[in-house]
């Protein structure tokens, strides 16, 4: 079975959604402001570096700019920024912590954040900015001759392998932007009582029961399961009480009931509830 997925890289992203632009040009602006501080923009993401010391990386995730930073977040507890704790992920070994830009409150704060995290690795020494129009540079342009640039990448998938449609070759994938799907399932009326393990299988799985994920049981009696997908995903799911599709949740009046389905384009908390299971 083939999927046909396309993946945009950062050039793209910010062509794309001209909106951001204007905080992507000041960002860049505080970094050509100080001396030997580096950017270097690979497929989906920049990164910003004072030497060999790594400062920050530049994301964009759907429309917003997401700025991580080589910043202790116990360091910024109680304060007046909003940012992520990153330290319990593998981008958090470089850096720790996240802020996303959503308008120009938050745009101030991540600057100030990035002012301290090049201080804090010694690009202290200012310098003449290098006057760069970004907005010319990532200049309008549609879907369509992003593709035939390269900024975007078209993929034919296969449940076990990804191939480059032009190259026909295996290639790996690059490192997807993730979100975290926080799943709640309350059993209610007749379901109540029903189940002391419940399993959330997904269509990321093809739908196969052998690969569904298990829910805690909570103090409350209702259970709860956490799923990482890639960001821009289409997610639907239905909840079992045993791995095998005979133990599915079902309606109000024991009917069949549609798919749970999100979009998601970023961490999501959805809450399931159960009136019955399907009884053979």
């Amino acid at each position: 079975m083939e999927k046909v997925t396309y993946k945009k890289s950062l050039s793209a992203k910010l062509i794309l959604n001209q909106e951001s632009l204007p905080a992507y040009q000041m960002l860049k602006d505080a970094c050509s402001t100080h001396f030997k501080v580096n950017t270097r923009m690979s497929f989906g993401k920049e990164t910003i570096s004072y030497g060999k010391i790594k400062v920050a990386m530049i994301k964009m995730v759907v429309k917003h700019i997401h700025l991580y930073l080589a910043l202790d977040p116990k360091d910024y507890e109680n304060t007046k920024y909003h940012f992520k704790d990153m330290t319990q992920t593998k981008i958090g070994e470089i850096y720790p912590m996240r802020v996303v830009i959503k308008g120009s409150r938050s745009l101030k704060y991540a600057l100030e954040l990035l002012e301290a995290a090049l201080f804090k690795a010694g690009a202290n020494t200012l310098c003449i900015a290098e006057d760069v129009n970004y907005q010319q540079l990532f200049y309008p342009r549609g879907f369509d001759i992003l593709l035939e640039e390269g900024l975007i990448k078209k993929y034919i998938r296969t449940t076990e392998e990804a191939y480059d449609e032009n190259e026909d070759s295996l290639i790996e994938d690059e490192e997807d932007d993730v979100a975290i799907v926080k799943v709640t399932a309350k059993l209610l009326f007749e379901a109540k009582g029903e189940a002391t393990k419940l399993y959330v299988i997904t269509n990321l799985t093809n739908w196969d029961p052998l690969a569904a994920v298990p829910m805690k049981l909570q103090k409350d009696g209702s259970f709860y399961a956490e799923l990482t997908i890639p960001v821009d995903t289409h997610l639907e799911f239905k909840v079992c009480r045993s791995e095998d599709w005979k133990d599915v949740e079902k309606g109000i009046w024991k009917e069949e009931i549609i798919n749970h389905y999100y979009y998601v384009t970023e961490d999501l908390e959805v809450e399931d509830l159960i009136h019955n299971f399907r009884e053979d």
